[in-house]
């Protein structure tokens, strides 16, 4: 054996080498180790390729996470964006739309509703209504906050979570919507007069006290004639009662002038007219006289005295709106009147078939004298004013060099004119309105120009 320090030879009888001093128990040790076994030797690298495998492992049990949590963090920055809007249903309930934005193929899942709604052009929308969230009868509560808990799920399947978020919901008034008479006070001149309105079928519907549910319709609508006493304010109260909602309340009043002589018109007489007349009839009591106060025709009066039956035709010299006004009268008793509108519009051919090419210089002198004549109205929309509460719209009936502004109110089905486009309209002249510093021709529009 050699000394590891010095290479000098060694004997085995020696404690010590000869040549450095060092102790022979330490050679045999190095000597030793030098010798390792072959079994040694494999057992050694597995042990480093097991420690190689383990320090990845733990990195990739460490990454992954990371990497997880980096990747929710910019789905739920890119997709937390969401839209909360109140709307109405065409059925009538209100609700709350949610919007979420993602990527096509993907969806959002919503715990609080048990489903998932699939992004189709960047957008999931759910419509939710409100009633969902209360009690039969809520009566002992406001409103409630609901709290979503959205998760976006990829269409490879992982599941993210979106930070939650809180809707305010209000409880919803049962629906009810009337669409018969247009405005809550109404004057009516007949004895009767009807009563519409859409409410969710299944509601409880209550008329002055009276329950009328079984009348509803199928598709949520009512239709009911109601008896108008001639005591000015007729008051009707309406409640709706619907499962899930608080209880609505309408209340309506139909004004039929007092009178000391019975007088109305037949429900079958219109307020519109395409002629320049129409038969009016109505009833009176037993010998009452019948006196029109508007222009009719006096040989067209007739009165039975023993039932009250009366007719008469009346007659229109201007378009729109034409006063109807009579009376009953008896002796020792106080008249009774009605006055009404009939709004006069004759057909597009019979009124267009006169009208004038705009004359606007004469036009400007004439207006009153002028009253209902039709002028062909062709120019571009300049303006858009308000008079008297009437919407009028400022057109240029002649060029850039040379400007005739003509102010315009629409009643036809043109519908709304915009400002920069040119119209050609059919028009009568209705006087003339300040605008800038001077006065203009006003006109209203009833037909367009094919």
């Amino acid at each position: 054996m050699t000394c590891p320090r010095c290479d000098a030879t060694i004997k085995a009888s020696m404690r010590r080498c000869p040549k450095c001093g060092l102790p022979l128990s330490y050679a045999d040790k190095v000597e030793n180790r030098d010798r390792l076994p072959l079994k040694s030797v494999f057992i050694r690298a597995g042990l480093v390729l097991a420690a190689i495998i383990i320090t990845l492992v733990v990195i990739q049990l460490i990454e992954e996470p990371i990497r997880i949590r980096r990747q929710n963090k910019e789905i739920t920055q890119k997709y937390v964006n969401q839209v909360v809007e109140t709307l109405t249903l065409d059925s009538g309930y209100k609700a709350h739309a949610l919007t979420f934005f993602g990527e096509d193929g993907d969806c959002v899942y919503l715990e609080e509703l048990g489903q998932s709604y699939m992004f189709v052009g960047g957008i999931a929308r759910v419509e939710v209504p409100d009633y969902i969230w209360f009690d039969k009868d809520p009566t002992l509560i406001d409103n409630a906050l609901i709290t979503f808990s959205p998760v976006y799920i990829s269409a490879s399947g992982q599941k993210t979570r979106i930070p939650v978020f809180s809707v305010e919901v209000e409880v919803p008034e049962a629906p009810v919507t009337i669409t018969q008479p247009a405005s809550q006070r109404l004057t009516v001149i007949t004895s009767q007069t009807g009563l519409s309105m859409d409410v969710i079928y299944g509601s409880q519907v209550i008329i002055n006290g009276e329950d009328v549910s079984s009348k509803v319709t199928r598709d949520g609508k009512l239709d009911l004639t109601l008896n108008i006493e001639p005591i000015g304010d007729n008051n009707v109260s309406i409640i709706v009662r619907t499962d899930n909602h608080k209880e609505a309340r309408r209340d309506l009043v139909f004004y039929r002038e007092e009178m000391d002589i019975e007088l109305e018109v037949a429900t079958s007489v219109s307020f519109v007219s395409r002629l320049n007349y129409m038969t009016i009839t109505g009833k009176t009591e037993p010998g009452a006289w019948i006196t029109v106060d508007t222009n009719y025709d006096a040989d067209s009066l007739k009165i039975n005295q023993q039932t009250g039956v009366f007719s008469f035709r009346a007659k229109f010299s201007a378009y729109g709106q034409n006063l109807v006004s009579f009376h009953a009268s008896m002796a020792d008793r106080r008249d009774s009147a009605i006055s009404f509108y009939v709004d006069y519009l004759p057909a597009k051919g019979e009124y267009t078939r006169n009208a004038w090419q705009m004359d606007y210089a004469q036009l400007r002198l004439y207006y009153e004298q002028w009253h209902g004549r039709v002028f062909l109205c062709i120019g571009k929309i300049v303006d858009t004013i308000t008079s008297e509460g009437t919407t009028l719209s400022i057109m240029n009936v002649g060029n850039a060099e040379n400007v005739k502004l003509v102010a315009l109110e629409n009643q036809s089905n043109q519908g709304r004119f915009l400002q920069g486009e040119e119209y050609a309209m059919y028009a009568d002249v209705a006087g003339r309105v300040f605008y800038g510093d001077t006065y203009i021709p006003y006109l209203i529009a009833r037909y367009t120009k094919d």
